[in-house]
């Protein structure tokens, strides 16, 4: 469990911020930027990289930081992007919902590939010979 634990956060992290920014009374504070930036520019990209390099050694820290903070640029764009086609358009509330689902979905990738990759089903090795 505890190599969980920075999912964990993650989830906590973006109901929390979900609340903060929805809620009338705190929406209108400087809480709602201090956590609605993070929510953006570092968390889908994180929990990207995560499901996509599950084990750790794959990446160094600072790798998986940049990584986190241009494909959560990205992924926020498209988000908008496809949200300007809705019915719903491109407002506060439909870009939370789109951004902390699409963040709660890697979330669930990202530790279904991190439990797989420790039960040893993980990634291929070419070093280990095979396909």
């Amino acid at each position: 469990m505890s190599e969980l634990r920075d999912l964990l956060a993650v989830i906590i992290f973006v109901l929390v911020a979900a609340a903060v920014i929805l809620a009338p009374p705190l929406s209108e504070t400087p809480l709602r930027a201090i956590l609605g930036f993070p929510l953006i520019f570092f968390a889908p990209g994180y929990v990207f990289i995560e499901a996509l390099f599950p084990e750790r050694e794959e990446l160094t820290g600072i790798e998986r930081l940049t990584l986190s903070i241009g494909l959560s640029i990205c992924i926020a764009v498209f988000i908008g992007f496809g949200l300007n086609y809705t019915p719903w358009g491109i407002r506060p509330g439909s870009i939370l919902l789109a951004l902390a689902g699409f963040t709660l979905a890697f979330t669930a990738a990202a530790t279904i590939r991190r439990m797989r990759c420790r039960a040893g089903e993980g990634v291929h090795r070419p070093e280990e010979g095979g396909l």
